[in-house]
């Protein structure tokens, strides 16, 4: 199940329906666990969070391809998206206003990745609640977290 990344939250949590951005680091997780546990764990994870309403944002589409696609293919990593679609997940395309959040968010935070502002932008925008990952860079953006 998912670990918050604050206290105080979970009785919240259960009564209203939180919308995830799902971070790059969770498909490949997916797609690719270290170990027995980490595959239930990720996989229950995952089934949560699309019960509920889980986002991608374009750029992790382009990430998993990019990372997924040189162990498995292109095709198999395309093949991969499009089942976890059918299975619920919602991709974001980045707006103009995501893109100047993200911007907003690097000249504060120069060492952050662009893709990682990419992604915690909707949460910073109020699109969306969380960030499913365990990337440390997104504690840096003051952007919340749960991972498995």
């Amino acid at each position: 199940m998912l670990q918050e990344d604050s206290p105080g939250t979970r009785q919240h949590e259960k009564e209203v329906a939180l919308t995830a951005i799902a971070d790059t680091r969770l498909l490949l997780t997916l797609e690719f666990p270290p170990d027995k546990d980490t595959k239930r764990e990720v996989e229950a994870a995952m089934a949560h969070e699309l019960t509920h309403r889980l986002l991608a944002p374009t750029i992790v589409l382009t990430e998993f391809l990019k990372i997924a696609g040189v162990r498995i293919g292109e095709a198999t990593a395309r093949l991969r998206l499009r089942l976890l679609k059918e299975r619920g997940l919602h991709i974001l395309t980045l707006s103009e206003e995501m893109a100047l959040s993200a911007g907003s968010l690097l000249l504060r935070h120069q060492e952050i990745p662009i893709a990682d502002a990419l992604i915690a932008s909707p949460v910073k925008l109020g699109e969306a609640d969380y960030v499913v990952t365990d990337d440390p860079h997104y504690k840096t953006l003051g952007i919340r977290t749960k991972w498995f």
